[in-house]
């Protein structure tokens, strides 16, 4: 009950005086923001202010500094309380997910555990994301071709993403070409809209080596570098949504192994959303593996599902998901990690794309029952047919 009454307390401006709270910050935020406060002992708490659409999923990460218990809650359009995350420990991050039911101004509050009654204070960054974008935004990233560097480049599939709030959070990117094809890496942040990466780099990646189930181990060398391209991210944190566009080079066509690396489920009952699409030309034809592979050391137990679909996935080749190949057996050395492998088990997730169509599908991920955590990897397994004449 004290907690429905501090919600209560905090959607009413009649309560300041009493509670000695100064006016507390009311600002506007954006989705794939991120912004900076403090909560002293004569203000509490800030409200930040997000227009919404019925549908949108929200999103919140509250990292708190300097001694401060963060905690987070949201206000409807009317003002009444819907939500409240749970109250963090000191320095903690906390997170709140909250689908709107309706079109409006949502407040959200940013304040500390106890708010009133607590005691701590300290400052906190506040990153607000919608974790299911627009369906009119899917066509926009899905190009069939583009220019990287001085070639033209044809897709093969393309993940978007925001990375939980974890300072200095790094993803790698790694593309492995089969049978003739030549991969490329594009890469665009919401945050920096004027950003541009794309790269066909594969300096690091020689000496890796990687095995598929039932197949022949292959090996990255100096000569054949250009069957391989790789990018880092690093303070993925902040880029907001992160658009990967896997491609091939000069449209050349053949199969592929990506490998992207640096999620994590934690806590246990975190959920991450990542959207997925085959390329244009590749979805008229082919299908798309999709795995969620447990990271070394990792006590995740994988587990995938897709929004769009009735369509989940606990152990790969087992199950309900028994149509989908294992990815029991195969083995990626990643030769500049002082090689670090990622050995696939009978535990790890894996989905079978078929769309048929170039748009995204959102996959959840998260632990079997909620009940373990710890860092993954994502691995996708694909092909682009020849192009039509």
């Amino acid at each position: 009950m004290r907690l429905i009454f501090l919600l209560a307390v905090l959607a009413l401006r009649a309560f300041w005086p009493a509670l000695a709270q100064d006016a507390p910050t009311v600002s506007p935020i954006q989705y794939d923001a991120v912004v900076e406060d403090s909560i002293t002992a004569a203000a509490f708490f800030d409200w930040w202010q997000v227009q919404a659409a019925r549908g949108d999923i929200l999103v919140l990460d509250m990292a708190a500094a300097g001694g401060l218990e963060p905690m987070l809650a949201i206000l409807g359009p009317s003002g009444d309380a819907l939500a409240r995350s749970e109250e963090g420990a000191p320095n903690a991050t906390v997170r709140l997910e909250y689908t709107a039911p309706a079109d409006g101004q949502y407040t959200i509050v940013a304040t500390r555990a106890g708010s009133a009654e607590g005691t701590s204070t300290g400052t906190y960054m506040l990153r607000l994301r919608r974790a299911n974008p627009p369906p009119a935004a899917q066509g926009a990233v899905q190009p069939v071709v583009f220019r990287c560097q001085d070639f033209e480049a044809t897709t093969v599939a393309t993940l978007q993403f925001a990375d939980d709030f974890i300072a200095d959070r790094l993803h790698r990117i790694t593309i492995y070409g089969l049978d003739g094809l030549k991969p490329a890496i594009r890469a665009t942040f919401a945050n920096q809209p004027d950003f541009e990466e794309c790269t066909t780099d594969a300096q690091r990646t020689v000496g890796d080596a990687f095995t598929l189930p039932g197949g022949e181990t292959r090996q990255i060398t100096a000569e054949t570098l250009d069957t391989a391209a790789q990018l880092a991210i690093s303070g993925a944190e902040n880029a907001g949504t992160i658009t990967l566009t896997l491609a091939s080079r000069d449209g050349a066509p053949g199969r592929y192994l990506a490998l992207i690396e640096g999620f994590t489920i934690d806590p246990a009952r975190d959920v991450d959303t990542v959207e997925v699409g085959v390329g244009p030309l590749a979805a008229r034809s082919t299908e798309l593996l999709v795995y969620m592979v447990a990271a070394p050391n990792s006590r995740l137990d994988p587990f995938m599902s897709v929004i769009e679909a009735d369509q989940m996935c606990d152990d790969a080749g087992r199950g309900d998901c028994g149509d989908v190949p294992t990815f029991d057996g195969a083995v990626i050395t990643l030769n500049d990690r002082g090689g670090a492998t990622l050995r696939g088990d009978r535990n790890d997730a894996g989905l079978r794309l078929t769309p048929g169509s170039p748009d995204l599908l959102t996959l959840e991920l998260r632990s079997r029952g909620g009940g373990t955590f710890g860092g993954y990897a994502l691995v996708l397994i694909g092909e682009l047919p020849p192009r039509r004449p």
